[in-house]
């Protein structure tokens, strides 16, 4: 064992310190980083555990950064070394930022447009674009959805009211349509409506408009159901 020699002015003596054992200690009380791996990536929503420190998503919650809200950019890692988040911090809350997967390729980058609004955009594990999102007031204002090869999958917009649709369509992964719902008439929110088979074939036409006193659609006039082949099965008034 060696010994620490301490002087106090003129007497000198000698206190055996296990240097291995201090050592130890002082590795426990420095806090260590918490590293990651694929368990935090969810199949469908991908890496969502940031979203809680995000005011744009409508989160509240604070990171700390040695006991004081973090400000500026922090990175967090995963257990192979690789950059899980890379985000930029005012008193504890996220105003941008990136999320990787575990082999590096981007999952999703948010980033604030103006006080107000902001855009997210989330991709596939093998780069390919899988959402864009933009936000208003923690609020989805336009959505878009994306299938693994590239095929618009789903596409919404609301008025800036929130109260109700611009558009809003789907589309099978052939890139065929398979819902349409689309404005027609601005003063009076009236809407076409139309369905399809994933062959193509038209399954339902009918016309909607929004109704302020219920706050929701209403259908109008005449609607139509086909068969596959094209025969009309059933009309509605």
């Amino acid at each position: 064992m060696r010994k620490l020699c301490l002087f106090v002015i003129l007497t000198s003596f000698c206190l055996p310190v296990n240097f291995a054992q201090v050592s130890s200690q002082l590795k426990e009380q420095i806090k260590k980083p918490q590293l990651y791996d694929q368990s935090v990536i969810d199949d469908v929503y991908g890496i969502t555990l940031y979203e809680a420190l995000n005011p744009m998503l409508g989160g509240d919650s604070t990171r700390m950064c040695d006991g004081y809200a973090c400000n500026g950019w922090v990175t967090d890692k995963y257990k192979n070394g690789n950059i899980i988040h890379k985000g930029y911090y005012v008193d504890g809350q996220l105003k941008v930022y990136k999320n990787f997967y575990p082999n590096g390729t981007l999952e999703r980058e948010f980033k604030g447009l103006n006080t107000f609004s902001a855009l997210a955009k989330l991709f596939y594990s093998t780069g390919t674009l899988k959402s864009e999102i933009k936000y208003v007031e923690a609020t989805p204002m336009v959505w878009s959805d994306y299938y693994e090869n590239g095929q618009l999958e789903y596409f919404e917009e609301y008025h800036k009211s929130f109260d109700y649709h611009i558009a809003k369509k789907s589309f099978f992964k052939n890139g065929k349509p398979e819902s349409l719902l689309e404005m027609i008439n601005k003063k009076k929110l009236e809407y076409t409506q139309f369905e399809f088979y994933s062959a193509g074939s038209k399954k339902l036409e009918g016309s909607l408009i929004y109704d302020k006193k219920i706050y929701d659609y209403r259908k109008i006039g005449t609607w139509k159901f086909y068969s596959e082949t094209g025969d009309i099965k059933k009309e509605s008034f």
